[in-house]
């Protein structure tokens, strides 16, 4: 199986290895339910930093803290999936995490243009996360 175009292995088999394998209908994915947005990261924290902290509530698929593409540093924020839904939800409920001295924005991972606002910008601006990028729009008032 392969995410976000990392590699699979060549499993000629037809029988699934994983129960979070997308549905055939536009539901969102078992894998989507089951992946976290965390954001403020401190710029020290690592995959090791984020796998350690967040395996106490379940098993851990992987962790990408993502990198600008140009200099490769950290730009703050990461995702992590699991194997389980009920794992982000207890997660959910042990908020607020601190990471590295910092307290991070931990929620659930959203399709862009739907991801609630982030916890670092008090509702004055609105942080989309999706896939690999997080994008800040400035709210404006009418």
């Amino acid at each position: 199986m392969s995410y976000y175009g990392h590699g699979g292995g060549d499993d000629a088999s037809n029988t699934p290895q994983h129960s979070f394998h997308k549905p055939a209908t536009n539901a969102p994915s078992q894998i989507d339910a089951a992946k976290i947005f965390v954001g403020g990261l401190s710029w020290q924290t690592t995959e090791e930093t984020l796998r350690y902290h967040f395996e106490q509530y379940g098993e851990v698929v992987s962790v990408e803290v993502m990198r600008d593409r140009q200099t490769g540093d950290p730009r703050g924020f990461a995702f992590v999936v699991f194997t389980s839904d009920e794992t982000v939800d207890l997660i959910l409920k042990g908020c607020p995490h601190e990471i590295n001295q910092k307290v991070v924005d931990v929620k659930r991972a959203q399709a862009r243009g739907v991801a609630p606002p982030s916890i670092h910008h008090g509702g004055e601006e609105e942080s989309v996360a999706s896939g690999g990028q997080q994008q800040h729009s400035v709210k404006q008032e009418r």
